[in-house]
C-alpha cells in the first residue's frame, strides 16, 4: 500500500524497518521502508511506493489558511503546502501499540510511479513538521488551529524519495495531529492516496 504521510509501528532492531539496524534513522534523512542496514538511501535514489508491516494513514487530513484564518475548510484528501496554507494530519494510535516505536515517515514518488494519485510541485522543497497539543477537527481553522507540541523535523524533499521525519515512542490508544508547513519557498500539492504503485 502507499500513502504519501504514515505513521509506522515497529520494535527497534526488527527487519525491513525504516532507517534501523536495531536504532533508529537519522530524522530527515531519505530512507526506504524495508532498506538494508544503512538506514539511508542516497538523495535521487527511488522511491518505494509500498508499505510494508504495520502502519496508519491520516484519518483526518486539515489545511489551515493564514490568509483566510477564520476560516473552517473542513476535511480534505489533499495534502496542502504553501506560502500561506499547512496542513494537519490526524493519527489514531491503536491501543495495541503499546511499548512500540513509532516513526513518521514522508513518501515522495516520482509521478511515474503513481497510480491514481498525483501532485504538483515547486520551490526549493523545504518543509517543517510539528507535533501538536491536541487533535484538529473539522471546524479547526487557522485561528483557532493546536498550538505546536514539537517541533519534530525540518527537511528538504524532492520527488523519488521517501523520509523519516521522527522516531519516538507510539502514543498508543490516543490520536494525535501533525502539521506539515512550509520552511521555504515550497508549493506542494498531494492526493493523500491508499492505492498500490502500479
Amino acid at each position: 500500500m502507499f500513502s504519501w504521510l504514515s505513521w509506522i509501528f515497529y520494535t527497534p532492531g526488527s527487519p525491513g524497518v525504516p532507517g534501523t539496524s536495531g536504532s533508529p534513522g537519522s530524522p530527515g534523512t531519505p530512507v526506504v521502508p524495508g532498506a538494508q542496514p544503512s538506514g539511508t538511501q542516497p538523495s535521487g535514489a527511488s522511491c518505494p511506493t509500498n508499505l510494508g508491516g504495520n502502519y496508519e494513514y491520516p484519518h483526518l487530513i486539515i489545511p489551515i489558511d493564514s490568509s483566510s484564518p477564520d476560516t473552517a475548510h473542513g476535511t480534505s484528501y489533499n495534502g496542502i503546502v504553501s506560502s500561506s496554507i499547512s496542513t494537519i494530519f490526524n493519527f489514531d494510535v491503536p491501543s495495541s501499540d503499546s511499548g512500540k516505536t513509532c516513526s513518521l515517515i514522508f513518501l515522495f514518488p516520482k509521478k511515474e510511479d503513481l497510480e491514481t494519485s498525483s501532485y504538483s510541485f515547486s520551490g526549493d522543497g523545504k518543509v517543517e513538521f510539528a507535533s501538536l497539543e491536541s487533535v484538529a477537527t473539522e471546524s479547526t481553522t487557522y485561528s483557532n488551529a493546536p498550538g505546536v507540541k514539537e517541533d519534530v523535523g525540518a527537511i528538504t524533499i524532492s520527488p523519488g524519495n521517501s523520509y523519516l521525519v521522527s522516531t519516538f515512542e507510539c502514543p498508543a490508544g490516543q490520536a494525535v495531529s501533525y502539521e506539515m508547513k512550509n520552511a521555504g519557498s515550497t508549493e506542494l500539492n498531494f492526493f493523500e492516496d491508499y492505492n498500490p504503485s502500479p
